[in-house]
């Protein structure tokens, strides 16, 4: 059985969480909602759109959702992303995007399997 304690492991910071919320159950309830977010889908379509706007609006989003997790692996390469769209480097943010893809997937798959037990 997946614990909350284990899922953070490789994406994120549980001991960061846990000071925050104190209670599993709590944690758990937010990273599900994590599941329901669709700001990496938004990006994704913004960028294979070329368009930085919205691009950055989810880039940044998602990186703020990532920060109030603790989901630090997903957090570390949307930065680059984010700040890349920030600078209006469309180039750069999509040469970086494939990090944020496999950070994303990674926590989902993470997630989901703490949802399933």
């Amino acid at each position: 059985m997946m614990t909350v304690k284990n899922c953070y492991n490789g994406i994120g910071d549980y001991e960061r969480m846990s000071a925050c919320f104190h209670a599993d159950a709590t944690i758990k309830r937010f990273l599900g909602l994590f599941l329901k977010d669709d700001n990496y889908e938004k990006l994704e379509k913004a960028l294979r759109a070329d368009d930085i706007d919205n691009a950055f609006i989810a880039a940044h989003t998602l990186k703020g959702v990532c920060q109030n997790l603790a989901l630090d692996s997903l957090y570390e390469a949307d930065v680059v992303v984010t700040e890349a769209l920030r600078a209006k480097n469309l180039a750069y943010a999509k040469e970086h995007f494939p990090k944020v893809t496999e950070a994303y997937e990674k926590a989902v798959a993470r997630i989901s399997q703490l949802e399933s037990s």
